[in-house]
């Protein structure tokens, strides 16, 4: 039902593409081959109580600085916070100086501890406890994203509980034996009941409401609906008006196809947006200002006029402000060193799934989420240039080091040991 307006897609451009491809499938079967799953060490006991430390400290900053960055402001109009962001992306196309405060800043670099501690609460720990995870995962993330007036944060962390959850099952497998009671009374323990399910479900349908009011209030900007679809037209290059088209308008209304069309747009603008860039950016090399956030932010210090001269080149060829998959990222950042990068990303891929499959140290199951979900948005960007991706992964590498793998088979008879997460 897409259809494009005043932009070509190019058989170079796809080849470029797969040439990406090849280099990150190359570097992870550097790193390993397919294998089978290899029993679990259960033995080891992960000790998290110094990573628990530093993930708890990073969470109340982040919640303090939130509040204290959005004083005096309405964050609950839609409006006002799309606003916020126009002005800041504005702001970093014209390589300006920051105006955000030293409390947004400190948010900034800490709620994405958030995350890593998501999984490490409803992954690791035997019995959750939900408290904590609301109060030093979900609370900065959901806080510092109303400051922010993004939604991705919000379906980041969503994933990373999900995904947790998957990563459980393989720390705490239900028992398969009828013949052993004492299997079957710890494992629900483990179970996860009706009321954690209605909950998960409920906070999946606030955030989805949220996303819609968000879509709706920039469309209101827009001139409603209609002028909505004229804005993507003119200006995205691409219209919901091709085959099809018309059995959505009929079955859901204009309302109902814009959310799919803007829902689909998020899916398909990285394929679009990264053949443009391949076949027509020319300009300097970004060196990460463009992909990571962070450097985006530290360029603006460093030398605005190289930032504002490189989306310069990105605002006449109409991609600025676009997603552009990982792949046409590290292509406007590094060129065709890119390839490098790509290459490192599909090796540490291969790593991560390596040792998981060796089942010797569960602390890489702590990776596997970030890994996965990396994966999924590089239709969007690199796993570090997602969603402030690239603190996200020094928290989490700054968890992984300081959790601690201890070996307890020496201590008590093998039949009674069993993975232990505390």
């Amino acid at each position: 039902a897409f259809r494009l307006e005043n932009r070509v897609m190019t058989l170079y451009g796809f080849m470029i593409l797969v040439l990406f491809l090849a280099a990150y499938c190359f570097g992870a079967l550097l790193a390993a081959r397919p294998q089978p799953q290899q029993p679990r060490r259960a033995a080891l006991r992960i000790d998290f109580r110094m990573a628990d430390r530093i993930l708890t400290v990073a969470a109340v900053v982040a919640v303090f600085a939130s509040v204290m960055d959005i004083q005096g402001r309405n964050v609950l109009d839609l409006a006002d916070a799309y606003q916020v962001r126009s002005d800041r992306a504005g702001a970093l196309l014209a390589g300006s100086q920051s105006e955000s405060t030293i409390w947004f800043q400190i948010a900034f670099l800490t709620y994405p501890a958030g995350y890593v501690y998501l999984v490490r609460e409803v992954a690791f720990r035997a019995r959750p406890v939900w408290w904590r995870l609301s109060a030093f995962g979900l609370t900065p993330i959901v806080i510092t994203s109303l400051a922010m007036g993004g939604r991705a944060p919000l379906f980041y962390a969503l994933l990373m509980i999900l995904f947790g959850f998957s990563i459980r099952k393989q720390l705490f497998p239900k028992a398969k034996s009828r013949l052993d009671p004492s299997k079957r009374k710890r494992n629900r323990e483990f179970r996860l009941g009706v009321p954690a399910k209605i909950g998960i479900a409920s906070l999946a349908g606030v955030m989805l409401v949220y996303f819609v009011q968000v879509f709706f209030a920039r469309a209101d900007i827009a001139g409603g609906v209609d002028g909505m679809f004229g804005v993507a037209s003119t200006s995205w290059g691409v219209n919901f008006n091709g085959r099809f088209s018309n059995a959505f308008f009929f079955t859901l209304g204009p309302d109902g196809t814009y959310l799919v069309f803007v829902f689909a747009w998020y899916v398909v603008q990285g394929l679009v947006m990264s053949n443009a860039v391949f076949t027509e950016y020319q300009g300097s090399m970004m060196m990460g200002a463009y992909g990571i956030d962070l450097a985006g932010a530290v360029m603006r210090r460093v030398n605005g006029e190289f930032l504002a001269e490189g989306y310069s080149q990105l605002l006449r060829l109409n991609i600025a402000g676009f997603l552009p998959s990982a792949f046409g990222s590290l292509y406007v950042d590094f060129g065709f060193f890119g390839l490098l990068f790509s290459t490192a990303w599909g090796w540490i891929t291969g790593k991560v799934y390596a040792n998981v499959k060796r089942g010797a140290d569960d602390r890489w199951l702590l990776l596997v989420p970030f890994v996965t979900v990396g994966i999924i948005f590089s239709l969007i960007n690199t796993p570090i240039g997602f969603s402030n991706g690239l603190v996200t992964h020094v928290w989490l590498v700054i968890t992984f080091l300081s959790a601690r793998g201890r070996d307890t088979s020496n201590t008590a008879p093998p039949k009674t040991l069993r993975l232990s997460v505390r």
